[in-house]
């Protein structure tokens, strides 16, 4: 009976395990993507019209004259298609033939430069004075601001970007962006 034993204790804790494991994923609040500027930048609140006219490359220069630099995480990040939809209005699929597209006719100027994962994309708008992307909300440090969108902030009711489902603990950075 000794021998029974063990493979059902064995099978209980690996059980156990697996249930503390699904309720600590399901538990983790979506990490709100924000759009961030360089601390720099002259502005704390833009409108989804005006995002859009920036990162369409329609809009070039911040309210003092500095330069926009619009800079975008690579495609395989996980705030990257949410950010897409949520400023193009496109898909992944749409975006990339956009880009295409537009570096094809002369007009790659105005696409989103592709600065790699979402760690360094922070890091360089962190680094380049008047510039702006997006990220999840965990990878924010000191070098950046977060702006309001039409005057909401992450968390506010109606703040237009979702959010990126990790599990509590999950390692995002690097290699899983």
């Amino acid at each position: 009976m000794r021998h029974m034993a063990a493979p059902f204790a064995f099978a209980t804790r690996m059980m156990a395990i697996l249930i503390t494991t699904l309720a600590a994923t399901a538990a983790a609040p979506p990490d709100p993507i924000v759009i961030i500027v360089n601390k720099t930048a002259a502005v704390d609140s833009l409108s989804t019209k005006q995002l859009k006219e920036i990162f369409f490359g329609g809009k070039t220069r911040w309210p003092n004259g500095q330069p926009i630099q619009t800079l975008s995480t690579s495609p395989d990040t996980q705030e990257h298609a949410a950010a897409i939809q949520f400023l193009f209005g496109m898909t992944e699929a749409e975006y990339e033939k956009y880009v295409l597209q537009a570096n094809f006719t002369g007009k790659g100027a105005e696409v989103p430069r592709d600065a790699g994962s979402a760690q360094a994309v922070v890091n360089l708008v962190g680094l380049i004075p008047g510039a702006i992307s997006f990220a999840r909300v965990s990878l924010v440090n000191g070098r950046v601001k977060v702006i309001r969108i039409d005057g909401l902030a992450p968390g506010d009711k109606g703040y237009p970007l979702g959010g990126v489902k990790t599990a509590v603990g999950a390692k995002t950075e690097p290699g899983g962006k």
